[in-house]
């Protein structure tokens, strides 16, 4: 009577592997061997970033034309190594019956997301002009408050708060410490002035 044997089992009960042919470990290796130069490709975006070393520079050159392609260094430059603070926008809009209304932007009761990413880089942008520039910028916000809140006059300011350091949170610290909070008042504008001058250009779409 003959009995039969899983395939890999010998008679007798003893396991004997099957052995793994060339193109399977060579497929396994190359495998490997490609994630591991992706993962080099990806990390080599922000290890770029100044300070960087001559080392890191190098892999960067050999890297980028397969990082772009994939665009796989969006954002990097923003985020690394050293991200600054961020700028918001405070005014105040008093109404016809005198009442006035604080308010800031952005905010975490902006939602979607989407609208929130909006508000935040209306701030930044205001944030990173000087002069005419940002004067005007400034006027278009205001009167798109009083059109929106039905006010009189509007006063906005420029704030802008700095990323607290390691140093000072292990010293007790915290992320919203009042010294880390600069105001700039930006002006104080009425609904009269603005209406009267609406046919500037404005420089803000609604984000609402």
């Amino acid at each position: 009577m003959s009995t039969s044997f899983p395939i890999g089992v010998k008679q007798g009960g003893a396991a004997q592997a099957a052995p793994r042919s060339w193109k399977r470990r060579f497929a396994f290796y190359a495998l490997n061997l490609v994630l591991f130069l992706h993962l080099v490709a990806v990390c080599a975006a922000p290890m770029s970033v100044q300070p960087s070393s001559r080392l890191q520079q190098n892999l960067w050159l050999v890297m980028s034309p397969y990082v772009q392609l994939l665009y796989q260094n969006n954002g990097f430059h923003f985020f690394a190594p050293n991200p600054e603070g961020a700028y918001s926008v405070l005014y105040t809009v008093e109404l016809a019956d005198g009442s006035t209304q604080d308010g800031k932007f952005p905010n975490r009761q902006i939602f979607p997301r989407l609208l929130y990413h909006r508000h935040f880089m209306l701030s930044e942008f205001l944030g990173s002009l000087e002069g005419r520039e940002q004067e005007q910028l400034t006027r278009d916000f205001a009167r798109r408050l009083c059109e929106k809140y039905g006010a009189e006059k509007v006063s906005i300011s420029l704030q802008w708060h700095d990323l607290a350091l390691r140093e000072r949170i292990l010293a007790g610290g915290t992320l919203y410490d009042e010294d880390l909070y600069q105001v700039t008042p930006l002006g104080t504008f009425t609904w009269d002035e603005l209406s009267a001058s609406a046919d500037e250009n404005s420089s803000v779409t609604s984000a609402e």
